[in-house]
C-alpha cells in the first residue's frame, strides 16, 4: 500500500439488502484493528504515575518566570486557550494555576457540535475530525450519532487527522469510532453513542462546520454528536437494560436512587430493534419516573433505533468486533440518558433546564408545525448556550428541513444534532395550551396513548431542548 492511497475498510448494506466491503484500491481483508494510544503525559496523569523524559533546560528571566506562574490574571490568559486535558495538568502546578482552571471550567460552557468527515478531498488524509470550536472544558457527556457503516470502518492512523497514533511507522487500522472518543472524551468514559441509519447535523450558520449540514443521510459513514462541557451542579446518567427479567436491578432501584436527592430534569430513551413496541405497555415502565418525581415536570425524548451504548461497550468491544469482520452490537435492550440537578443547589447560578416538544403526526402540513415550534418557543426560557436533539419518525420525509429551519428561526444560537428511526416516544414539557392541542378530526397516525398519556408516537418529531447559562428571554410574559 502506497503512501498516497489510503487503505480505508468499511461494511455497509446496499440498495439491495446485500453486506458489501469497500477499500481505496485493494480487496477486503480483515482489518488489524488496534486501540489508539492516549498520549503518555495524560496516560500517566491518569494511572497516576511518574513519566521519566529527556528534557532540555531553557534559559529563562526568573522574573518573568515569577509573573507567568503567579500572577493569576496573566496564567488564567494562557490557560484558556488550552485544551481540557492540558488543563487536568495544568491544575497540578500550583494553587494559582489551580484556581485558574476552576474559574474556567465555570465560564468555558459553550458547546462544541463535531463530525468525523469521511470524505476528505486529499488522498494524504481519509478521516477529519471537524468541530465547531475546541474543548476547552472537561465534557459533562459527548452525545454521538453513528450510521452503520461508519461504525464499522477502520483507517491507518497516518491517514486521520489530527494524527492520534504516538507510533510513527504503525501499520495497523483503528476503528474510527475509538478515533472520535479520543479526540472527544480521552480517558473519560462519558461518551453516548446512537447507532442508526439516519441521521441529522444542523450546525450554527456561523460555524466552520455549518457546510457540512445535512437532514438526512443512509449508507454513507458519518459519525456527528455534541460535545457538552461539565456544567456546576449537573450530572449525567446511564441506564442500560439488557435483560426484561432483571428490570428491578437494571431500572427501578437504579431510578430511586438516584431521586433520593437527585431532580430529574431531562430523559433520553433510546428502544434497539431487539426490543420493538408491540403497543404502548411495552414502555409502561417509564411510569416509574413519575412516580418517583410526581410534582416536577421534566423533558422525555427518545426513538427505536439500531442500537445505543456507552464509551465502556467501545473500548472493550468494537476493536474485536471488526477484527472479526462483522458488525458491533452491544447487549442493550434500552438505553436510557438522564439529566439531574441536586435537590438542594447551593445556587441556581448556571439555570440548565431541559423542555421537549412532540410534532405528533396530526402537524403535517407546514403551517401547523410552524405553529407548533413557534409556540413552544413563547412558552421557554432562551438561554444563553443551548443544544436541541432532534429524534423523528424517518417516514416525515420531507418535512424534515421544514421543522428544523422553523426551530432555528426561533432558536438562532441552538444547535441541532439527531437521528431517525421507526416510531418516537416524548411528551410535552411545558404542556401545550388547550388551544393548542389537535381536534379529534385532524387527520393523525398517532398510536393509542393509553395509560402512558400519549408518550409513544409515529410519525411524528420530538425536539428536546436544553440550555444553561444566562437566560436571554423569559419566554411568555
Amino acid at each position: 500500500m502506497s503512501e498516497e492511497s489510503p487503505n480505508v475498510t468499511y461494511s455497509q448494506e446496499g440498495e439491495d439488502g446485500m453486506e458489501t466491503s469497500e477499500s481505496a484500491n485493494s480487496p477486503p481483508s480483515a482489518p488489524n484493528c488496534t486501540k489508539l494510544l492516549l498520549e503518555d503525559h495524560i496516560k500517566a496523569f491518569m494511572e497516576k504515575t511518574k513519566i521519566e523524559r529527556e528534557v532540555e533546560t531553557l534559559t529563562c528571566s526568573s522574573e518573568l518566570i515569577d509573573k507567568v506562574v503567579s500572577n493569576y490574571i496573566i496564567a488564567k490568559k494562557i490557560l484558556s486557550n488550552l485544551s481540557w486535558l492540558d488543563k487536568l495538568l495544568c491544575k497540578q502546578v500550583c494553587s494559582t494555576w489551580h484556581s485558574a482552571v476552576q474559574a474556567l471550567g465555570r465560564e468555558q460552557l459553550r458547546p462544541v457540535d463535531f463530525l468525523l468527515n469521511l470524505h476528505s478531498q486529499t488522498v494524504l488524509t481519509w478521516a477529519v475530525l471537524k468541530k465547531s470550536g475546541e474543548f476547552f472544558t472537561e465534557p459533562l457527556v459527548v452525545m454521538t450519532f453513528v450510521s452503520a457503516s461508519g461504525l464499522d470502518m477502520t483507517c491507518r492512523c497516518r491517514f486521520i487527522e489530527p494524527n492520534l497514533c504516538f507510533e510513527p511507522e504503525c501499520q495497523s487500522d483503528h476503528s474510527l469510532l475509538d478515533a472520535l472518543q479520543i479526540y472527544t472524551s480521552g480517558p473519560k468514559k462519558c461518551m453516548s453513542t446512537v447507532r442508526t441509519d439516519y441521521l441529522s447535523y444542523m450546525p450554527l450558520p456561523t460555524s466552520v462546520t455549518y457546510e457540512h449540514t445535512f437532514l438526512h443521510m443512509k449508507f454513507d459513514p458519518y459519525m456527528v454528536g455534541v460535545f457538552i462541557p461539565v456544567i456546576p451542579d449537573v450530572k449525567f446518567h446511564t441506564i442500560n437494560i439488557k435483560c426484561i427479567d432483571n428490570m428491578q436491578q437494571e431500572f427501578y432501584d437504579v431510578v430511586r436512587e438516584i431521586a433520593n436527592d437527585r431532580i430529574f430534569k431531562g430523559i433520553f430513551v433510546y428502544v434497539t430493534d431487539k426490543y420493538l413496541l408491540h403497543s404502548v405497555e411495552d414502555i409502561v415502565f417509564l411510569n416509574h419516573f413519575k412516580e418517583v418525581q410526581p410534582d416536577i415536570p421534566y423533558a422525555i425524548g427518545g426513538c427505536i433505533i439500531e442500537d445505543a451504548f456507552e464509551q465502556p461497550d467501545i473500548t472493550n468491544g468494537v476493536i474485536e468486533a471488526i477484527n472479526e469482520y462483522r458488525e458491533f452490537f452491544s447487549e442493550n435492550l434500552i438505553s436510557i440518558s438522564v439529566f439531574t440537578v441536586p435537590k438542594s443547589p447551593l445556587s441556581n447560578e448556571f439555570n440548565f433546564d431541559m423542555y421537549s416538544l412532540v410534532l405528533d403526526s396530526s402537524y403535517w402540513s407546514k403551517e401547523k408545525i410552524q405553529q407548533g415550534i413557534n409556540e413552544f418557543s413563547k412558552r421557554v426560557p432562551q438561554f444563553e448556550y443551548s443544544v436541541a436533539i432532534k429524534l423523528a419518525c424517518v417516514g416525515r420525509d420531507k418535512k424534515h428541513k421544514w421543522e428544523q429551519d422553523c426551530f432555528r428561526a426561533v432558536f438562532p444560537n441552538t444547535r441541532i444534532v439527531g437521528c431517525y428511526g421507526n416510531g418516537e416516544l416524548g411528551v410535552d414539557h411545558p404542556p401545550k395550551p388547550p388551544e393548542d392541542i389537535p381536534h379529534s378530526s385532524a387527520k393523525k397516525h398517532c398510536r393509542s396513548s393509553g395509560p402512558q398519556f400519549g408518550i409513544v408516537y409515529s410519525y411524528s418529531s420530538v425536539f428536546v431542548y436544553m440550555g444553561w447559562g444566562k437566560i436571554l428571554s423569559n419566554g411568555p410574559s
